[in-house]
């Protein structure tokens, strides 16, 4: 594999065309027909050409794994991109100055090649150049494996049905209305159905197998699914079955096959229901923050990036995306474009910063001063790649391109392991700032009103979303809270307005008012302490059991 391609990564459920193959790896037609030649296989022998995306990758491995093995008859090996190639003889020399050396084009990248001969294979060389015979002739050696279903011999090589990747690639493109990834859980759900049967032709599929595979799922002793997985693969199956049933060539399978994976009521006791979702407390985040050293620029943009995730609230792929200009000091805002942004559903939407306070703001506030010393201006991305800050003089250049901001959101969740790392915290994700957020709501918010305007500025359009899917109650917080109620410590609404006019100064020293809410502050106090000593027996009791 050369060394412009390893970047590159093919989604292996995918069937793509050749027209995508060359957007993909920004190629021309020539390689992929020169890939052919070297082994890569199409799933089939019909036109246009489709290529299963594990093939890809599968064929990408194995040649860079085995770029150092003999060279064929022949074939040339490119310096440049590491490929080995059997060179167009238009391009094809012969010198003898002080040995015979053959110079050819790479057909990949347009290196030149070269290799020493010796006099058997000038000769053969020669033959070629003189008739204009293709190299590939001249091969003695094993070709490429022929096109179609290929055999799997224990060499992690895929092997596939063609009619079955044919009518997948149909849905692909009939899935272009879909997100990418709620495209790819679609494709991985019906290869998984496939993979369930043994890869069985798509055409040949019953309502017994339906209603089989159904069963597999409603089971959840036989997988490791969570009861919202379960559910979004029998729908998105129902949806293919439905579609497949009206293409042509599968029209004679039952029309019904669909509704035969709609899920048994009761499948709700026997699937595994996932647990709360770990996220930082107060202190964690303090200290993720805190620990993170900021001696040259890769790091202080990381420490930035944490530092954003819970400023902004935004998601992963939205913060990657972020540009100077989405931001706005003055205001403490940040606007959300969906036409220059990764941002879900493509809404778009001006959220302020989340009142964390310092030392938060002033990490952003900081980054964004150092950026715009260093002469970037608001088109260009808020978290430069490693290359630029490694060399800040580039971000000086004048009349140069934006820069662009990652294509995914991979550095986002680099940083957070780097932030955990550090504060030698176990992994939090980066979407876990966003349930931190919720979790601290409540400290801040006290009407029905200022909850919503909170789930607002999440990006929730819907309250009920933030309460039911980020920062459940933990067991251990409802035992803290339980304890409590059985001690007798709850306090009424009453005794909270008493206590909010004692903090807020408004009892005059003396009175039986005063006496009471004292009193309560006291015990609140107290019962602090004893909640901070049992979440840390229980903590140290956690570690020593683990």
């Amino acid at each position: 594999m050369s060394r412009s391609y390893r970047s590159v990564r093919p989604k292996a459920n995918r069937v793509y065309s050749v027209q995508q193959i060359l957007d993909l790896y920004d190629i021309c037609r020539n390689t992929v027909s020169n890939w052919v030649k070297a082994g890569l296989r199409p799933v089939d022998d019909r036109q246009p050409q489709l290529f299963r995306g594990a093939e890809l990758k599968w064929f990408h491995k194995q040649r860079f794994t085995k770029n150092f093995r003999p060279l064929r008859m022949g074939e040339f090996k490119c310096f440049r991109c590491k490929a080995h190639v059997f060179p167009d003889v238009s391009t094809l020399s012969i010198e003898n100055e002080r040995c015979l050396r053959a110079r050819a084009t790479c057909p990949e990248c347009g290196g030149p090649v070269r290799k020493i001969l010796d006099e058997t294979a000038c000769d053969t060389l020669l033959t070629c150049i003189k008739s204009n015979t293709n190299l590939h002739s001249i091969d003695e050696d094993k070709g490429a494996l022929p096109a179609g279903i290929g055999k799997n011999e224990g060499s992690g090589r895929p092997s596939w049905i063609p009619e079955n990747e044919r009518i997948i690639f149909q849905f692909q493109v009939y899935g272009g209305r879909y997100v990418p990834e709620t495209l790819d859980a679609f494709i991985a759900s019906v290869r998984g159905f496939l993979a369930f049967h043994d890869e069985k032709l798509l055409s040949d599929i019953t309502t017994a197998d339906a209603d089989c595979y159904r069963n597999y799922l409603s089971d959840g002793n036989q997988h490791n699914l969570s009861r919202s997985t379960v559910s979004y693969r029998a729908s998105q199956l129902k949806i293919f079955f439905d579609w497949l049933v009206l293409q042509e060539g599968y029209r004679r399978m039952n029309k019904t096959i669909g509704e035969y994976f709609a899920l048994r009521k009761e499948f709700k006791i026997t699937v595994r229901q996932p647990g709360p979702k770990p996220f930082p407390t107060k202190e964690n985040v303090l200290a993720m923050v805190s620990s993170m050293p900021r001696d040259n620029l890769i790091q202080c943009r990381d420490l930035t990036i944490v530092d954003a995730s819970f400023l902004l609230g935004t998601r992963s792929n939205a913060t990657a995306s972020l540009r100077l200009g989405n931001i706005d000091i003055e205001n403490k805002k940040v606007r959300q474009d969906p036409t220059r942004m990764r941002i879900k559903n493509g809404k778009y939407q001006t959220n302020s910063w989340f009142p964390l306070l310092e030392p938060y703001d002033q990490i952003m506030v900081d980054w964004i001063g150092e950026l715009l010393k260093l002469g970037c201006s608001e088109e260009d991305a808020l978290f430069p790649p490693d290359e630029f800050l490694r060399s800040p003089r580039r971000l000086s250049k004048q009349n140069r391109e934006p820069i662009e901001p990652w294509k995914t959101d991979s550095a986002i969740n680099r940083a957070f392991k780097k932030a955990c790392d550090f504060a030698d915290l176990p992994y939090f994700n980066p979407h876990s700032a966003r349930h931190f957020l919720k979790s601290i709501r409540d400290d801040f918010c006290r009407t029905a009103e200022e909850r919503k305007a909170w789930s607002h500025n999440l990006g929730h359009e819907k309250e009920q979303t933030s309460e039911l899917h980020y920062a459940k109650m933990t067991d251990q917080r409802r035992d803290i809270i339980f304890e409590s109620f059985l001690a007798g410590d709850a306090e009424t609404p009453a005794d909270k307005d008493l206590l909010l006019k004692y903090y807020e100064h408004q009892l005059t020293r003396g009175t039986p008012e005063f006496e009471r809410a004292e009193q309560l502050s006291e015990a609140r106090k107290e019962r602090r302490k004893q909640n901070g000593a049992v979440r840390l027996n229980r903590l140290e009791a956690g570690r020593v059991v683990t």
